[in-house]
């Protein structure tokens, strides 16, 4: 069965230090987080990581796999390619060893277009904020591609 997914940025708790940190979780069915709802970590840098991960499934064979890493390591969340469309998520934690917590078939398109919108938020909040740094130019540029990359299919 298929199950929609979505990614949460809670802009209100982003925040400028060294790096941006804030509020980031996957959600599947509008209620399951994961990592848990109010993760807190490295937004833009791993938006940048998911968005390459994305671009990997959708030019990868069926069959291909590709992680969807947080900056803490623990939580992971691996993506793998079962048709053309669509992808199987299985969200596990490491802890000693790789414990799966769920899994979720999605659409390939929704992931994209969910990491192209969360992704336009953080870079809005960016730019209202006057915050610069090489990670937000590195996101602003995989945004732009991936937005090109919507637009021409």
């Amino acid at each position: 069965m298929e199950q929609t997914i979505s990614i949460e940025v809670e802009v209100d708790s982003l925040e400028f230090n060294q790096n941006i940190i804030g509020n980031i979780s996957f959600v599947v069915d509008y209620h399951r987080y994961f990592p848990d709802e109010g993760w807190s970590d490295f937004v833009v840098i791993i938006l940048s990581w998911w968005i390459k991960s994305f671009k990997g499934l959708l030019v990868s064979s069926i069959g291909r796999t590709f992680k969807f890493d947080f900056m803490d390591g623990t939580p992971i969340i691996l993506g793998k390619k079962v048709c053309p469309s669509r992808i199987e998520l299985s969200f596990e934690f490491e802890k000693g060893k790789r414990v799966l917590e769920f899994t979720a078939i999605c659409k390939l398109e929704e992931l994209g277009n969910s990491l192209l919108i969360a992704s336009k938020k953080v870079l809005r909040a960016v730019e209202r904020n006057k915050w610069s740094s090489e990670e937000i130019a590195e996101l602003k540029d995989l945004t732009l591609s991936l937005e090109r990359y919507f637009q021409s299919n």
